[in-house]
């Protein structure tokens, strides 16, 4: 496997910014077979970090470089943002984050590296804060990805507020108002929810999943059972382990786990 760490100024931030990008194996991309250029555009998976990481933290606290080289056979790209605690937001007294991570990182990888930019081929998943990123860009832009998970996410923000109203000044920062007041606008996963369904665009496969001693889990449970309620709607599949916390030895499983979700197809022939 090879792990690039690209340095770069960023027009959207207008300040240098930091991508991890792990690439597949030369035998995943039958590199030994192949007489002329690889011309293939591989499917990327975007990961996100949670709440006071950065783009490092899923390679220093995960076995994914691992996963990729020796369990997994299928080529994939992963691509590890840095938005700091910025909940994937354009934040409204700060910086735009929301548009750099969804308009300038694709744009710009797609002229350096080999990534698709097809929607079957592209897939956003992440942990805590990052799991509720994923789940908002895809609600969001449902027309963009084929896969979308979430790991012990902060699902339901309104929630959220009420269980940490310390952070409330930070999230002000963000959302120019508390977590408990962002019920029903573009910032509630559930809002978004319900705005996808009625849009008639297909809908990417959903997923989410926590652990029963995570102190998110009751958050997570509310967002399973919204999101069974649309029955056949949606495709979503939720998991949860006994016992687990909100911890990198559940993330790390999980992500394993993600692999196998994937609908990638095989793009080496």
């Amino acid at each position: 496997m090879a792990v690039l760490e690209l340095t770069y100024r960023s027009n959207v931030l207008d300040f240098d910014q930091n991508l991890t990008v792990m690439l597949p194996e030369p035998s995943n991309l039958s590199l030994m077979d192949r007489d002329g250029p690889l011309v293939t555009e591989f499917p990327v998976l975007y990961l996100l970090h949670g709440y006071s990481d950065d783009h490092t933290s899923w390679l220093r606290r995960s076995s994914v470089e691992r996963y990729l080289t020796m369990d997994f056979n299928k080529p994939l790209v992963i691509v590890c943002p840095s938005v700091q605690n910025s909940f994937y937001e354009d934040m409204v007294h700060d910086w735009k984050y929301y548009t750099y991570l969804t308009e300038e990182v694709p744009e710009l990888l797609s002229r350096w590296i080999r990534i698709s930019r097809r929607p079957e081929d592209t897939f956003i998943a992440g942990l805590s804060m990052g799991g509720y990123g994923a789940m908002k860009i895809g609600l969001r832009h449902p027309e963009r990805f084929a896969a979308v998970a979430s790991f012990s996410g902060v699902l339901n923000l309104p929630l959220s507020g009420e269980v940490n109203e310390e952070r409330d000044n930070m999230t002000f920062n963000v959302f120019r108002m508390k977590r408990t007041e962002t019920k029903g606008t573009d910032y509630d996963v559930f809002h978004l929810l319900d705005k996808a369904i009625e849009s008639g665009k297909k809908l990417p496969k959903l997923y989410s999943s926590c652990g029963t001693a995570d102190f998110h889990y009751e958050n997570n449970l509310s967002f399973r059972d919204y999101a069974l309620s649309k029955g056949d709607a949606i495709d979503y599949t939720y998991s949860e382990t006994e016992g687990m916390e909100h911890e990198w030895k559940f993330w790390d499983a999980e992500i394993r786990k993600l692999l196998d979700w994937l609908p990638l197809r095989d793009c080496t022939k």
